[in-house]
């Protein structure tokens, strides 16, 4: 068996093989059940034992729960993963059904050999330009934000058109406390007309409010006129430092999950315009249909939709990543050494 087979669908397999064996066996009975057992090198018993089998209460459940999945997986090109699935699956639970674990969706897809497969994006390399404006970042990384409309992040970033050298931009402002995406726009150039476009969007979406602006420092963000147009909508600007983009790593996530989301919905795209078409057609799903775990399950819409028609919305805090926080432990750590 191939290494780094999962010991799940490893388990799966050794009893799929035991089951094939029993099933020849049942098939040449007529030969000799002792014999064939003897030649096989399996129990008397065993076989007895499989031939006399009832479905247990568990085995029916797993077979209803995995035509589920199947079906899911066949909706959105098996996008989901363990998690995402069992988001899903429990958000759309029948009156009569259970939530399920996590362990035994995972266990049920390694069995099935049902798995994501995201291609990775290398990140678009940026000319620097210099900034007629700069702002200072205001956000602090504090990516925590109580109700819609506090905090918006922005960015811009790229997709190649297969077989050629021509580019799709994807402009998009999304709210830091529902990941809801407000404000989208899409252009073959990457100029300052797609963020304008964007921005008008969101404002029309959502007017009245004023959240603090947060990007990166690219030369759409950073002019005296954009300044004044987010001053004219009472908006404060914030702008990360000069290459830490993990000031805006909201923004970065969505980026990395939106094109992964277009390559796993769409993967026959291959003109600008069937791009295009996918893009939306990402978006779209990615607000209505694409459940997330921090939101237990719902999905940014579900939870904007919830948070604008109460006077307390729920809060979601981010949970706290211990990978990271030992990265900067030993980043401090190592830091304190040098100045000692």
């Amino acid at each position: 068996m191939a290494s780094g087979t999962p010991k799940a669908r490893r388990i799966a397999l050794g009893k799929a093989a035991k089951e094939n064996i029993y099933k020849l066996i049942q098939e040449y009975e007529s030969w000799g059940i002792s014999w064939i057992c003897k030649l096989l090198v399996i129990s008397r018993a065993a076989y007895y034992k499989w031939k006399r089998r009832c479905p247990s209460q568990r085995d029916l459940e797993n077979r209803k729960l995995f035509t589920k999945i199947q079906t899911i997986a066949e909706s959105n090109n098996s996008l989901f993963g363990k998690t995402a699935m069992t988001n899903y699956i429990n958000h759309h639970l029948e009156e009569d059904e259970q939530p399920v674990n996590h362990k035994r969706v995972y266990r049920l897809m390694c069995i099935n050999n049902i798995r994501t497969s995201r291609p990775r994006y290398a990140r678009p390399a940026w000319k620097r330009t210099t900034p007629e404006e700069v702002a200072d970042n205001l956000l602090s990384r504090n990516f925590n934000v109580s109700k819609p409309n506090e905090g918006w992040c922005t960015d811009i970033t790229e997709i190649s058109v297969p077989g050629s050298k021509e580019k799709i931009y994807i402009s998009t402002i999304i709210d830091l406390y529902d990941r809801y995406p407000v404000g989208i726009a899409v252009s073959r150039r990457n100029d300052t007309a797609i963020v304008h476009q964007s921005l008008e969007q969101a404002v029309k979406a959502n007017p009245g409010v004023h959240p603090l602006f947060h990007s990166d420092r690219g030369f759409q963000y950073t002019r005296a006129v954009f300044k004044k147009m987010l001053e004219e909508l009472g908006m404060t600007q914030s702008m990360s430092r000069v290459s830490r983009c993990i000031d805006n790593g909201p923004m970065e996530g969505f980026q990395g999950i939106l094109k992964e989301m277009i390559a796993v919905l769409y993967p026959n795209a291959r003109t600008y315009e069937e791009l295009e078409t996918a893009i939306y057609g990402t978006i779209d799903y990615y607000i209505n249909e694409y459940p997330q775990n921090r939101f237990k399950g719902k999905t940014s819409s579900e939870v904007r939709r919830e948070a604008l028609s109460s006077d307390t919305p729920v809060v979601y805090p981010i949970p706290k990543n211990n990978r990271i926080i030992r990265y900067w432990d030993r980043i401090h750590s190592h830091q304190n050494r040098s100045k000692a």
